[in-house]
């Protein structure tokens, strides 16, 4: 077998194997960040090569060809330039497993941060968990000044809760990434898709104690427990926000209200120590 042969077959095996890896949502990391530019580099070179060396082949057919491919490369890897994606990778302390976080954002009027994940193990190969991208769309008057998508996620504070499970305590509240499947989409939200019924009227009255500033009324909505304290000694008012078990979609701290927003029709719980506000419970709720 000639070199020619074994070199087409070589490149078109690495072209299988990439073709199926993308089929199966798996990936070689360290061509992430460029996409499939390099590959795609390789097989013109490679080809272009051939194609000069073969007396039966037209040199200007090859010359076409290699100007239409690197066209093809130059445009894919525009887009690939405007994209701006960053990546991170998060090392677990139990063993070689990790999470890499692909993100990006897009700021028009209101900025949109965008968050897709890879479970690796020696941080070559990486595995999409494709089910469990986090979107997190922040109005321009509420963007922190001079935040970036790691703090809007909260990179820096995530916390390994299990072997194969990672939390961040994102501007939206609890966010969880599960590495042993790709189907829990909704361990993702920060508040869950279908709200565990609880009366409204509960809601006004603990509202309108609240706003007393009394002491020790309680309500649960959706797993959290919310307790009023008033010091009088000091005049203080807040609401602590218990998270039994880290189970609920709000972190554990401390907020100063409970207010009915028409604008968003949520009930919301505001002013707290980690972000302004979260949805608590929908007021058009049945």
């Amino acid at each position: 077998m000639t070199k020619t042969k074994w070199t087409l077959i070589i490149i078109g095996s690495i072209d299988l194997l990439l073709i199926i890896m993308h089929l199966f949502s798996y990936y070689f990391l360290f061509l992430k960040p460029t996409g499939y530019i390099i590959p795609i580099a390789a097989n013109i070179i490679v080809l272009a090569i051939i194609a000069f060396r073969h007396p039966r082949i037209n040199n200007l057919l090859v010359v076409a060809g290699v100007l239409l491919g690197t066209a093809i490369m130059l445009i894919f890897a525009f887009f690939i330039w405007i994209g701006e994606n960053s990546y991170k990778k998060i090392d677990s302390p139990h063993n070689q497993q990790a999470l890499v976080v692909e993100y990006r954002k897009f700021t028009l009027g209101e900025t949109t941060y965008y968050y897709d994940f890879y479970k690796t193990k020696y941080g070559l190969i990486g595995k999409e968990l494709s089910d469990q991208s986090i979107q997190i769309m922040i109005q321009g008057r509420e963007n922190p000044e001079g935040s970036n998508p790691e703090e809007i996620l909260g990179m820096d504070n995530s916390e390994w809760v299990t072997k194969r499970i990672m939390r961040f305590i994102s501007f939206e509240g609890t966010k969880e990434i599960h590495l042993d499947s790709d189907s829990n989409a909704d361990s993702t939200q920060s508040t869950p898709p279908n709200y565990q019924f609880i009366d409204k009227k509960e809601i006004e009255q603990f509202i309108e104690k609240a706003e007393q500033k009394t002491n020790g009324d309680e309500i649960s909505i959706n797993g959290n427990t919310f307790v009023t304290h008033y010091d009088d000694l000091s005049g203080q008012y807040w609401i602590e926000v218990q998270n039994p078990g880290d189970q609920a979609s709000i972190p554990r701290q401390q907020c100063s209200r409970i207010v009915r927003n028409e604008e968003k029709q949520y009930y919301m719980l505001e002013e707290c120590t980690h972000k302004w506000e979260y949805k608590l419970y929908p007021i058009t709720s049945e």
